[in-house]
């Protein structure tokens, strides 16, 4: 199979990291750099959580109690997953963006993951978006969405549940996206992006 790139070698890339570290933007480059697919979880699926939360007599966006937790969030994954199946299963590389943090963290799924790739024929690579908390709520606050209202409302619970020290058990790309950081997020990205296509 043959990207527009000319590169043989089809690939899962995942893009994962806490709300606010920039992993939408890193995504979006990434697919720019390489022709690849781009899937955003909250993309495929906002409407559908939004509505569920309705449904089940709660607040749309909520993304932190076990309304959302046990109910929307398995669905959210899914059909996220569900598309990079399908992508790769017609030769189409895929950059997959979401938190992946219960995810990339968790040996089992990582495991299942990566058997699945070597049965499509695909390559399993995960970029890993750093940031610290200030860089990560100044970003929230810029893009004022309704779903960051509950973090930036209750900045201190929510930053005392985070790890900032949380890595993907696979091996994975490091993106240093901190404010001061010393190399701009593009140049970085793009770094990755021909590491992977000539690996291709």
């Amino acid at each position: 199979m043959t990207t527009a790139l000319g590169t043989s070698t089809i690939t899962l890339a995942l893009v994962a990291g806490y709300a606010g570290s920039g992993k939408s933007e890193a995504g979006k480059l990434l697919a720019a750099a390489t022709g690849w697919a781009m899937l955003d979880k909250d993309t495929i699926s906002r409407p559908m959580t939004e509505r569920l939360l309705l449904a089940l007599g709660g607040d749309p966006d909520d993304r932190h109690s076990p309304a959302y937790l046990e109910h929307a969030r398995p669905l959210e994954y899914e059909c996220l997953m569900k598309a990079v199946w399908e992508n790769l299963e017609c030769g189409t590389s895929v950059v997959a963006v979401a938190p992946f943090l219960a995810e990339s963290a968790d040996a089992q799924w990582t495991s299942r993951v990566t058997r699945r790739c070597r049965r499509t024929g695909a390559r399993f690579e995960t970029l890993w978006v750093d940031s610290d908390l200030e860089s990560m709520r100044d970003r929230l606050i810029s893009r004022n969405a309704s779903r960051d209202t509950w973090k930036l409302t209750h900045w201190p619970t929510y930053t005392n549940g985070l790890d900032l020290g949380l890595r993907p058990v696979t091996s994975h790309h490091v993106i240093d996206n901190r404010i001061g950081a010393s190399r701009p997020l593009a140049e970085q990205v793009e770094s990755v992006a021909q590491r992977l296509l000539g690996d291709s």
